[in-house]
């Protein structure tokens, strides 16, 4: 029976090494000409392509992705919710897993995927350059396993990002010169494109191609840098299936809420079949639950289009996206990096079944807008409409009053001291571009002579019971095994804060001061000489200290309207906490009303946490425990914790390595709001971090 079992077990070790994949890509970074919003801007790219190029594989392929920095800029690239099992020198963050890559350098990322399945993505992480370096990273189940739930016949990328008018990275040297928080963004982009609401940008919408009676499953990316997003689909039910690359029990909902660094996978049907030429708009706007604090309060739009049924892939999608499309968020193609120099000679570099191709084509023909956006606090289910919808309110949810905001006038105009080359004009609109600009839009028909899309309905901008009804609504499909019993109790209190302004200057912040940000008041400052997993794993000192505190080293009304000024200025310092392996780490993660109370999307590297319960006001173990979902609680890798209130996560710390921990609010996370975990080796080499690379960047 052991000869048995042990033959048996060794024959699927086999089977699934033969069918694993290795993906080869290239990434170089560089500087590329991009137009949104009527000029030219030189931005920072990957492939010359924005959104940079997808990522595509299998659970339990490796991926090497060669990275070549031919910006001017320091760059690092992380791959956002990958656990990175003993690969914590692939996970990417400046100065905590490495070094950054030097312009003219280059270095080869490697990491396995392993027990993962879903929607994930990469993204610079480095200064502000995940503006506009950044791409999805899709992976799909092993071949001869499907997903547990009717596989769609088609699926989409939707990447949400944000757009200035300046250079990101001037913004952000803006606000670091003067102390203030950065201008707030232009505008927010759907697939790299602002929508039909925007000067210049109608002739590039994207475009959604979908077929009658057919279900679509859309792969939603929050990669703006500062915002919170609502999202919603006019027209069609959506029905949450995944999150974080997590399978969720299916959830159906009017509107989905993703923090910046979250993904959610949403399945799309019609409750009528539409004929061939119906249109209907996505549309994304801000959830901004800070009173007072200014937000990009504009609207960004993509269009699903009903068009002409099409020849199915193996995984139910549609034609392969081209590369020269306006807008178009194209699969990167595997290439051998030891043959190949350049990103356009990519050469396949695997034999083993196709992975599906995403598509997203683009179409080219001005829009007729309509005049209105409709807000609501909670939209009722979509129906088929005839016009655009007026508002619906739930009377279950709570609602509340969306606050005045508008843009800032400083990002209405460009940068005076920006490279004169950035602001040339040009008939180009999106890169990468071969000069043709006839783009296949999947119906055969003149746009000009149809209807316009039909809007759908969106939670107001400060609508918390909405925030609090969508996040309620994810969990795992069944019952877990949650990991116990707690050995490490944490308490990190997270927010924002301020310092004064020195004698004699003056600041940006409020009433003279300087933005901060901390966790348990300690605002984490980034070492320059060494990386944090370098100094760890060669024992190198001065470089940080292992004594982050545990808890509050002052405890207070954390929510309070009215603490103390004596709290307000948080220490700078490069604290890290130390965990044994296979510590069971249970976090409470109180958000503080020092400055403002705003939500934080916190983000774990090398870890996934069930999320036990969030809740408003400050956390008390007294009444909160029993609010804790110990059944099905959800499984994520970005958490939002909301606005004056609290999350509580736990998971194991059984991955070796230097792992950040931190607001995914990059203005925040610039300012202090972030810290990191050490956890040890633990027993033989399966529990132990690999040796560093030989092309580790050098700092």
């Amino acid at each position: 029976m052991n000869l048995l079992l042990s033959t048996l077990l060794g024959l699927s070790i086999l089977f699934t090494c033969i069918h694993a994949e290795v993906h080869y890509h290239e990434f170089v970074i560089e500087a590329t000409p991009v137009k949104r919003l009527c000029k030219t801007h030189m931005r920072i790219t990957v492939n010359g392509m924005y959104p940079g190029p997808t990522l595509e594989a299998r659970n339990g392929d490796t991926m090497i992705i060669k990275a070549i920095n031919h910006s001017p800029y320091n760059a690092t690239l992380h791959w956002h919710g990958i656990r990175q099992t003993r690969t914590a020198w692939a996970d990417g963050p400046e100065f905590v897993t490495q070094c950054p890559i030097r312009p003219g350098q280059s270095y080869t990322y490697r990491f396995t995927i392993e027990g993962q399945e879903g929607t994930l993505w990469w993204h610079a992480h480095s200064s502000w350059l995940r503006a506009t370096v950044h791409g999805a990273l899709i992976i799909y189940p092993k071949l001869g396993t499907s997903y547990p739930f009717p596989k769609p016949q088609r699926e989409l990328p939707v990447l949400l990002g944000e757009w200035w008018k300046r250079d990101p990275i001037s913004v952000l040297r803006q606000a670091q010169r003067t102390g203030a928080p950065p201008n707030i963004s232009d505008a927010f982009t759907i697939n790299g494109q602002p929508g039909d609401f925007f000067k210049c940008s109608s002739q590039e919408t994207t475009v959604f191609p979908v077929s009658t009676g057919e279900t679509a499953m859309l792969r939603v990316i929050n990669a703006a840098m500062n915002n919170e997003l609502f999202l919603s689909v006019a027209g069609h039910t959506m029905t949450v299936v995944a999150a974080d690359a997590a399978y969720t029990k299916p959830f159906t909902t009017p509107f989905l809420l993703l923090g910046p660094g979250q993904t959610t996978d949403v399945l799309i049907s019609a409750p009528v079949h539409y004929p061939i030429g119906s249109r209907f708009y996505i549309a994304a706007h801000a959830y901004s639950a800070a009173p007072g604090i200014p937000f990009d309060n504009t609207t960004t739009t993509a269009i699903i289009e009903y068009s002409h049924p099409a020849a199915a892939s193996p995984f139910g999608t549609n034609a392969n996206v081209d590369a020269s499309s306006v807008g178009a968020v194209a699969p990167a193609t595997d290439v051998n990096i030891e043959a190949s120099t350049t990103a356009t000679t990519a050469t396949t570099a695997t034999t083993s079944p196709p992975i599906p191709s995403i598509s997203a084509t683009i179409a080219t023909t001005n829009r007729q807008i309509p005049s209105t956006i409709t807000t609501t606090s909670v939209a009722n289910p979509p129906v088929p409409l005839t016009t655009a919808p007026t508002a619906t309110t739930n009377p279950s949810i709570p609602t509340s009053t969306a606050p005045a905001s508008s843009p800032s006038t400083e990002n209405n105009h460009d940068d005076p001291n920006e490279n004169p080359a950035s602001n040339i004009q040009s008939n180009k609109c999106a890169v990468p571009s071969n000069g043709n600009n006839n783009n296949n839009n999947g119906n055969g028909g003149n746009h000009n002579v149809l209807p316009p899309p039909l809007l759908p309905p969106l939670p107001a901008f400060n609508d918390t019971g909405a925030a609090a009804f969508f996040s309620a609504g994810i969990k795992s499909p069944g019952p877990v095994e949650l990991p116990g019993p707690v050995t490490e109790r944490l308490f990190f209190t997270v927010g924002l804060g301020l310092y004064f302004c020195p004698p004699s200057i003056r600041c940006g912040g409020p009433n003279n001061t300087i933005f901060a940000a901390s966790m348990n008041n300690v605002s984490f400052v980034l070492p320059q000489t060494f990386s944090l997993l370098q100094a760890h794993h060669f024992k190198i000192p001065g470089v940080f200290t292992a004594d982050f505190p545990p808890y509050p080293p002052i405890q207070f009304d954390y929510t309070g309207n009215n603490i103390s000024r004596s709290l307000q200025s948080p220490v700078k310092a490069t604290k890290l906490l130390q965990l044994k392996f296979g510590s069971v780490v249970e976090i409470v993660l109180q958000g503080t009303n020092i400055f403002a109370g705003e939500e934080h999307p916190m983000h774990l590297h090398g870890h996934e946490f069930y999320v036990l319960a969030t809740g408003p006001g400050n956390f008390d173990p007294r009444w909160d425990v029993s609010k804790f979902n110990l059944v099905d609680p959800p499984l994520r890798n970005t958490i939002g914790v909301p606005a004056r209130g609290w999350a509580v996560i736990r998971f194991v710390a059984n991955n070796p390595g230097v792992w950040l921990m931190h607001c995914h609010i990059d203005a925040h996370l610039g300012v202090g709001l972030a810290m990191a975990f050490i956890t040890e080796n633990g027993f033989g080499e399966l529990e132990t971090i690999e040796p560093p690379p030989a092309d580790l960047p050098v700092c």
